[in-house]
């Protein structure tokens, strides 16, 4: 009976273990697009957590923090359903974080056999204090900051990046820490940091299907009390109602005399110790949990809802990026695609899934600066119902001659931005900003090609990750003061600092630093 609950336990742990290793390296190799493994999103897209801290962002304004996905909610869905049938099931048997903190536990109590696990009983009950401390922090600090705090000291994240050399001293330390804690103590960090282990721990009270030991069998020979590795004292209670117990069945496993029930799962609705309603086997109690949490989550992907890249949210023209399309543009703003592809010059075959930052692929550079970029798109939308005459001081051409073409479009320097963007001469605002005519013959199968800047003053065609330094960055950017600024960086920040040291010190993740110098391209 004991080899049948942990065999299908170690089998389920794998699975999700391996799920999530993929899941890291598919999307380390997209990103450096050395492959594209299906199926494969970020970490952070799949983390139940991503989903609770980031529901006062969508409450109070309607949009996500940063890096947090739709697919969180459904995956906190799955969470927040087999929490309430099964208790902290998620937490012993699904987690990657807490399956690797036992299989080296296990490796410490070869070695330490009785002094393993041996924590002292008040040391003990003030440190399971520190995951509702660290919960409280986190969503305090997330719900200010609109960002994903807790990424940068995460174990089970920077767990299964740590070989990308992206992440964050802190994150180096907080996984040293885990699993060196884990060799001497039972998960250690599921039962005195982890945030999401606050929560879960508290449907271990009222959850759906529960633990019970039925008196009148028992024979007091305290297994159950040797067999858990939390500490509990099962032979003590009714119902394993403890905030430790994260439902890995050993206890029930052990019991001698479990063909009398003695130790079961059983409804909640069974609330005597001596009841003669059958319990629910284990197996049954196993096949429901799991189904709990995967359902929702099989459902949203059914149906298409389960989207693994955020939805941005475009309210202000600073919310353009380069990586932003035409349609998003038109879907979000007053443009429409006539106005944006006739001001600009952009050949009508093109698709309106265009980019912002591929447009250099079309209209190119002037010198060393682009023809158009996200920050022209910006102002085109910020100034969409002044008059015309408000865009001189933006002006490389001379603007007189600027206000000479709008006249002889029938038009005059009162009429407004969006007017002369629809009715004026084709490509005119490329010519305003760059002060060159973009060319009619702009081949349109170059839209995915991003334009080398190697003769163009600077190149970008560094390696971005963790060990880049500030000065490699300062050899890939037209101006690092303005990349300074951009990510808040003093300029007496020594160019030796490496990005894992800015991502510690500032909170800057190498991902905004690598979509920074693509708008910069």
């Amino acid at each position: 009976m004991k080899n049948r609950y942990q065999k299908t336990r170690l089998a389920v742990q794998i699975v999700f273990f391996v799920l999530i290793l993929y899941i890291s390296v598919g999307h380390y190799l997209a990103e450096k697009h050395i492959a594209e493994l299906p199926g494969v999103a970020s970490l952070h897209a799949v983390c139940p957590f991503g989903g609770v801290v980031t529901i006062y962002n969508l409450v109070t304004d309607g949009s996500y923090i940063q890096k947090i996905h739709p697919s969180n909610l459904y995956v906190m869905g799955g969470l927040l359903a087999s929490l309430i049938i099964a208790g902290a099931f998620f937490c012993g048997w699904i987690c990657p974080l807490g399956s690797v903190q036992e299989w080296f536990g296990k490796l410490g109590k070869r070695v330490l056999r009785s002094h393993y696990n041996k924590v002292p009983v008040l040391l003990d009950k003030i440190l399971r204090s520190g995951k509702y401390l660290m919960l409280l922090f986190v969503i305090i600090q997330t719900a200010r900051t609109a960002t994903l705090l807790f990424s940068n000291f995460d174990p089970y994240y920077n767990l299964f990046n740590i070989w990308t050399d992206e992440i964050a001293i802190t994150g180096y330390i907080a996984v040293f820490l885990t699993i060196g804690a884990s060799f001497f103590v039972e998960r250690p960090f599921c039962r005195y940091a982890c945030p999401l282990g606050a929560i879960t721990v508290l449907f271990n009270s009222f959850s759906l299907i529960n633990i019970r030991r039925r008196a009148s069998t028992c024979i007091d020979c305290e297994l159950c009390d040797i067999a858990c590795p939390v500490g509990i004292d099962v032979s003590k209670v009714t119902v394993v109602r403890s905030p430790a117990c994260n439902r890995c069945l050993k206890c029930v496993a052990v019991c001698p005399t479990n063909e009398n029930g003695t130790l079961a799962t059983r409804a909640f609705f069974s609330r005597k110790s001596d009841t003669r309603r059958k319990e629910i086997p284990a197996r049954i109690y196993i096949l429901v949990a799991a189904l709990a949490f995967l359902l929702p989550i099989m459902i949203s992907v059914f149906v298409g809802a389960f989207e693994t890249e955020k939805t941005r949210v475009y309210v202000v023209p600073e919310d353009i990026k380069g990586s932003t399309s035409f349609a998003e543009i038109i879907d979000n703003y007053s443009l429409s695609k006539e106005q944006l592809f006739n001001s600009l010059g952009i050949p009508e075959s093109a698709s309106v899934e265009l980019k912002i930052k591929d447009l250099t692929g079309i209209l190119g550079f002037v010198g060393e600066e682009e023809v158009i970029s996200r920050e022209h798109i910006a102002l085109l939308v910020d100034k969409y119902n002044d008059p015309i005459t408000s865009m001189a001081d933006r002006a490389k051409a001379d603007f007189t001659e600027i206000l000479s073409l709008v006249e002889s479009a029938g038009l005059n320097g009162s009429d407004s931005v969006s007017e002369v963007m629809k009715e004026g001469p084709r490509g005119l605002f490329a010519y305003l900003f760059s002060g060159r005519w973009p060319s009619e013959s702009s081949a349109v199968d170059t839209l995915v090609i991003e334009a080398p800047l190697e003769d163009h003053g600077k190149s970008t065609s560094i390696d971005i990750k963790g060990s880049t330094s500030l000065s490699d960055i300062s050899s890939s950017v037209e101006d690092f003061e303005a990349f300074l600024e951009h990510f808040g960086i003093p300029k007496d920040e020594p160019v030796t600092s490496q990005l894992k040291d800015l991502k510690t010190k500032y909170g800057i993740e190498v991902s905004d630093i690598k979509e920074y110098l693509s708008e910069e391209r």
